[in-house]
């Protein structure tokens, strides 16, 4: 399940090293960095069974559940509460200090978007109603039926996309730089606008994470399964 898909989606990329796993501050914890940049840090977060982190500080940030979790979160005044999350659930989380204790026999594993000038709170964004009716291609990514907006506001916009085998997007552009978290499938293709053909299959591997650069580079495809099983990905644009 680690390290970053380079060619997900057949899209233009800017990858950064990918950074060793750091050592783990409890037994049970890590966190491995899996994308960096001026504007973000992607980590992915694994708890042992039981296992607790230490306190540890976050901006704010966009979290995709890869597994299910049942956590105990003590922040730094000493407030505590338990928290549920379902496989695939995706979440925002203000910048905060805190510690937390997997209360399940089950590991927890987690893709955690970090934006770095996210100090203050989350404000969310209203999200529109799209009439697909009246939708020409290229459409804009946050318009193209498949791709659900799922979270908005000032620092991300989170899509959550499904594309069922036989029933590819329509051709839609990329304008943010974003992150793909794949959740499900068994292969996915892309084509580009202009082009006559579709790029060849590549396989999906769950919980393989992706950063696809497009401020001053916007990319225009279109994508679908490539395979016998629905393609589920979600797609984190970042805003600042």
């Amino acid at each position: 399940m680690n390290g970053m898909k380079v060619a997900i989606l057949g899209a233009v990329l800017v990858i950064l090293p990918v950074r060793v796993q750091e050592p783990a501050l409890t037994a049970g914890y890590t966190v491995k960095v899996e994308f960096e940049n001026e504007q973000i840090r992607v980590t992915r977060v694994h708890y042992a069974p039981r296992a607790t982190s230490p306190m540890h500080t976050h901006t704010g940030r966009a979290v995709v559940a890869i597994t299910g979790s049942h956590l105990r979160v003590t922040t730094s005044d000493g407030k505590t509460q338990e928290t549920q999350r379902r496989p695939g659930e995706i979440y925002w989380g203000d910048s905060v200090t805190h510690s937390a204790e997997n209360l399940t026999d089950a590991p927890v594993e987690t893709i955690e978007i970090e934006v770095k000038k996210a100090t203050a709170h989350g404000i969310p964004v209203k999200i529109p109603r799209v009439d697909a009716v009246a939708l020409k291609e290229p459409v804009p990514v946050e318009r193209e039926p498949h791709h659900r907006v799922v979270l908005w506001n000032q620092y991300v916009r989170v899509l959550d996309v499904l594309f069922p085998p036989g029933d590819p997007a329509l051709f839609h552009t990329h304008s943010n730089d974003n992150v793909s978290v794949a959740l499900s499938g068994d292969k996915t293709h892309a084509q580009a606008w202009g082009s006559s053909n579709w790029g060849d299959p590549a396989p999906v591997i769950a919980g393989e994470v992706g950063f696809h650069k497009a401020v001053g580079h916007p990319y225009t495809h279109r994508v679908g399964s490539a395979g016998t099983q629905a393609f589920h990905v979600i797609d984190v644009e970042i805003f600042q």
